[in-house]
Formats: structure tokens, sequence, C-alpha cells
């Protein structure tokens, strides 16, 4: 059988696209996971939790027994920090504490309302505590089990100033938002495990508080209402002083989001990215891996239509193939990712997924666009 020279340049190239598409996929760096015994550097080191809430009361409810049912053989204190006016937040506490010596709570002033709530909140949250080592977590998060503060500061050791952990989405979240959840997070903590912290989309975090209050907490990013996780790890979190802790044993899980505040939580990110340094390296990573898949499968698919055309069943067979080995080894990558962390999504649907939120981020972009700066910040401070 003679190939033309058409078709075996052609050939080749479809095939070598195909190639370097599957080499591109952001799931290739993935988190490595070190599980090990709950016991093993265990520590007693005091430690502050600080949960800020904003209109979170049914959150807090359901979710803060979680932290105070916690089985720490150290000194642990949980800070609540709500608005002056959230009676409901402050009925809770003041049935709460009297039974529980380690709940406090404190109360954002009044006159602090032209200023974003959630960084105000931290910061008073971090003044109150009187503990090293602070823990910072949303009102809609809750630990698996008891064990979660024991596994989580065993991290805390001489040299180590922050600590970077996972929160996982409830398992009643949509999947395709569960999926994009764990693109992001493999793709922010693999890179803290490399050595480059830059941000995150999990609220469950540690620091220092001698660190924050030398720094001077939020200041450079104070304008921006939201982006408070990624600013505290883009600030504090260095190469030499950070733990990066993704096991199961120290994961957070987040209650299932509304479409609103899943729609937020993405607009708001592109309000405080262009602040994040390594923000723009990351983009364009992420980017050469978008247009890559979709480079490759857009012309899988047209030598395809091409071949059958010209009735080419050389050219069909090879650009057959290299759509196959784009979306399997795709497929492998985003599989071997995402089940780490304990996602149930079908293999058969990840291939499809990942040219989906392609599109997803368009629309965020679009959305962003259109919607009032102002918004974003906090242009009255």
């Amino acid at each position: 059988m003679i190939i033309d020279q058409f078709t075996l340049i052609v050939g080749i190239i479809v095939i070598l696209l195909a190639i370097l598409a599957s080499l591109a996929s952001p799931f290739l760096r993935r988190i490595k996971i070190y599980e090990s015994d709950n016991n093993e550097n265990s520590t007693t080191v005091p430690v502050s939790i600080i949960i800020p809430v904003h209109d979170e009361s049914t959150d807090l409810k359901r979710n803060l027994p979680a932290f105070l049912n916690q089985d720490y053989q150290g000194d642990f204190k949980i800070i609540v920090v709500a608005d002056k006016d959230d009676r409901e937040t402050e009925d809770l506490m003041n049935r709460l504490m009297p039974e529980n010596k380690n709940l406090y709570a404190t109360y954002l002033p009044e006159s602090s309302r032209y200023m974003s709530r959630k960084k105000l909140a931290i910061t008073i949250g971090v003044k109150a505590a009187n503990t090293d080592w602070i823990i910072v977590t949303d009102p809609c998060c809750r630990p698996f089990d008891e064990k979660w503060l024991s596994s989580f500061t065993q991290n805390m050791q001489p040299g180590t100033d922050f600590v970077m952990g996972y929160t996982s989405l409830d398992n009643n979240t949509r999947k395709s938002w569960r999926f994009e959840h764990a693109l992001i997070a493999n793709n922010r903590l693999s890179s803290a495990q490399n050595g480059k912290a830059w941000a995150t989309n999990c609220q469950n975090i540690a620091f220092r508080k001698a660190q924050f209050m030398e720094d001077e907490g939020f200041r450079g990013n104070l304008q921006l209402l939201r982006g408070e996780y990624d600013f505290l790890v883009n600030k504090y979190a260095k190469d030499m002083n950070t733990a990066i802790d993704v096991r199961r044993s120290s994961w957070l899980y987040e209650d299932e989001p509304t479409r609103k505040t899943w729609h937020n939580k993405n607009i708001f990110f592109r309000a405080s990215r262009k602040l994040l340094i390594g923000h723009k390296s990351n983009h364009i990573y992420m980017s050469f891996c978008n247009v890559m898949l979709h480079l490759s499968f857009v012309v899988s698919l047209a030598a395809i239509t091409f071949s059958v055309m010209q009735q080419n069943w050389i050219l069909t067979g090879a650009s057959g193939f290299a759509l196959l080995l784009l979306i399997i080894m795709r497929t492998i990558f985003a599989n071997r990712a995402v089940k780490q962390l304990d996602e149930d999504i079908s293999a058969g649907t990840m291939f499809f997924r990942e040219l989906k939120l392609a599109w997803n981020n368009i629309l965020y972009k679009i959305s962003y666009i259109h919607a009032d700066k102002n918004d974003f910040t906090s242009h009255k401070l």
C-alpha cells in the first residue's frame, strides 16, 4: 500500500498534536497525598479556630458542633466573629458559650460597614486569639470526624509558618462543580507542593499570629471585598515555611453551595486575581492546556470529516486514532487526580467536562466584564 505525502504529513501532525495535547493536561501534575497514622508526629500545640460569619447563622448552627467536639489533647479555642446586628448568631453563641468554655464570640463594629467584612472579621479574630497558631475556615465547612484537629496540627512544627489543607464539596453538590473544584484544587495545591503557593479554593488554612501581625494582615488588598484565603496564601505561604496537608484525615467538608454562591465565588476571584503574585504564569499555563485540548479535538474532527469525504481511509484511521488517544489519555490523567480527592464522577464524562470548563470560564469572564466593579471593592474605604 502506497501512502501519499499529504496523508503522511497530515496524519503525523494530527497524531503529534494529540500526544502534545494529552501531555498538556493540568491533571498531569497532581497532588501528592501521603497517608500516615494520626498518632504520628502528634502535637498538643495550642490553636485558635476563627470562623467569620456574615448572614450564615444557619450554616454555623449546623457545623459548629463538629468543631466543638474535636478530640484534641491540646488547648484550642473557637472564635466566632459576626456582625453586630446578627441576632441569630448572637443568640446561638449565648446558648452555646456557657457549656463550651473554649467557644468565644466577638462582633464587628457597625462603623465598619464600608470595609471588607470577611477580612475585618478575620483580623479581629486574630487579635482576639491568645495562641501562636491560627486556623481560618467558614461556617459552611465542617470536619469529617473528631480527629481532624489532631491530624491538621501535626503540621505545626518548628520551621513551618503556614499550612494549606483541602476542602471537599458535599456529595450533593452537582458533579460539574465538584469536577471544577477538584481541577482548581489540584492545580493550586500541587503548585504549592512544588514551592509555588499562590492561591487556594479551600477554606482550610493555618498560619502564625505573629507573622500576620508583623506583616500587617491584609494590607495591600483591603480595597477588595473578597479573596481573603487567596491573599493569605499569596502573602504568607512561602516555599520554605509552608506545609501542604491533603491527607483525608485533615480534610474539611463544605456544604452544597447555592448557584448564587458558586457564581459569586468565580466572579469575585476574577476581581482579585490580578493582585496575586503567580497568577499570570498560572493563567498562561492553564490557557495553554485548554488551547491544546480544543485545538487537538477540533483538528482531529476536521481531519476525520475531510478524510471521509475524500474516502482517504488511511487518514481517517490516523485521525480517529489521534482523537481516541486524546480522549483516553486526558481521561486517565483527570480520573487519576479526581479519584484521589474522593470524587465519585464517572470517568466516561471527564473529557467532556474538561471541554466544558473552558466555556464556563468564558461565561464567568463575560459576567465579570458586565458587572458593576464597585460591587467588588470597598470603594468608600
